[in-house]
């Protein structure tokens, strides 16, 4: 076990500011863009999400003028999912389904794989989960062969509770599920034999599991829910080839702050937003975009914002929203310049700017 204190993180005492990311999109419209800016998906005006590309942009996904758009990739490429908000600025019904779409990367035409909520790809963009609030089915979805797998949480069914899910091969999902104690769990489901193992369980309760994955590991990240007072940690599941022992766990960070989480896994580091000072009396928080090394543990403060509340991955981009602007913490920050490509040998040909 790694034991990591507030007073021995070699943390950066005055991280650089962040740069603003500039596209020539407003921050209010975009939904996705890729690292150089080729493809945008911006929601053009109420109720309709656009594709832009190449000096062409079209519509294609409407709706309410209600409605809103979610539009989330992988570090695959190949493909985007997309769900539908409907009213929401008017029904805050938190078992309110979205309308899930996947479209071709760089394409426009999508199409419907069904409902719920927190739609994400998996294992080369073939397979696509989503959570069914009101039945607390979790569907796993083959988007080539179309075969269909769900999974049934146990439990009362609880509002604010959403399980993450990670694919870790074609024949095993890992997710988290929480018990009507409020004891958080990962758990290991094999889609051939349908059946369920509880690789970890929460030692306390009042946390949540969050999980993120990369090519050789998946992280399982346990924090506590806002006001509660209960320890940090992550914890790391080393495998190769998609074969994994997800009980071979390891802990990597632990901390006594109440930490925000919102992990983004990358190649060699886990982003997260860490509780640098708490406030006992007033409940008020100082909360930075963190960034664990993998390689040595240690821990590099790198944002000084003071309120960081979300983390969101974008193509291997990482940003932080704030007061309506993004604020980059790892990616090229600025693609709103156009800027010609150099001519290849001996062509008289001009290349389209790079957009």
């Amino acid at each position: 076990m790694v034991w990591i204190s507030l007073f021995l993180l070699s943390l950066s005492a005055s991280a650089q500011n962040l740069p603003l990311f500039l596209t020539k999109h407003a921050s209010d419209t975009l939904r996705y863009i890729t690292m150089d800016g080729r493809y945008a998906y911006v929601q053009k005006k109420p109720g309709v999400l656009g594709f832009v590309s190449s000096y062409r942009s079209v519509d294609f996904l409407s709706d309410t003028a209600q409605s809103d758009y979610l539009v989330k990739g992988s570090r695959f490429e190949e493909r985007l999912v997309i769900e539908v908000i409907p009213n929401v600025h008017t029904e805050y019904n938190l078992f309110k389904n979205h309308r899930i779409h996947v479209v071709d990367w760089g394409n426009s035409v999508p199409r419907e794989v069904g409902t719920g909520r927190a739609a994400k790809l998996h294992l080369g963009d073939e397979w696509v989960s989503f959570f069914e609030t009101k039945e607390k089915l979790i569907h796993i979805q083959n988007l080539v062969t179309q075969k269909k797998h769900t999974i049934k949480l146990s439990g009362k069914a609880h509002p604010f509770f959403v399980p993450e899910v990670e694919m870790i091969n074609q024949g095993t999902v890992a997710y988290t599920d929480v018990n009507d104690t409020g004891h958080s769990a990962l758990i290991s489901f094999d889609l051939l034999g349908g059946k369920s193992t509880v690789v970890y369980k929460s030692p306390q309760t009042g946390t949540k599991l969050e999980l993120c994955q990369h090519q050789d590991y998946l992280a399982i990240g346990e924090f506590p829910h806002d006001g509660v007072t209960r320890s940090s940690r992550i914890l790391q599941v080393k495998y190769a080839s998609g074969a994994a022992n997800l009980a071979g766990h390891s802990t990597i960070y632990e901390s006594r702050t109440q930490d925000l989480g919102n992990m983004v896994c990358l190649p060699e580091t886990i982003y997260f937003i860490q509780t640098t000072h708490q406030e006992a009396r007033t409940n008020s928080k100082t909360t930075q975009a963190v960034k664990l090394d993998l390689k040595t543990n240690g821990l590099t403060q790198v944002s000084n914002l003071q309120t960081v509340t979300q983390l969101i991955e974008m193509n291997g981009r990482v940003l932080i929203p704030l007061r309506g602007d993004f604020y980059v913490v790892e990616g090229k920050n600025n693609i709103g310049v156009d800027v010609l490509k150099s001519l290849p040998a001996n062509s008289k040909e001009e290349l389209p700017l790079d957009i």
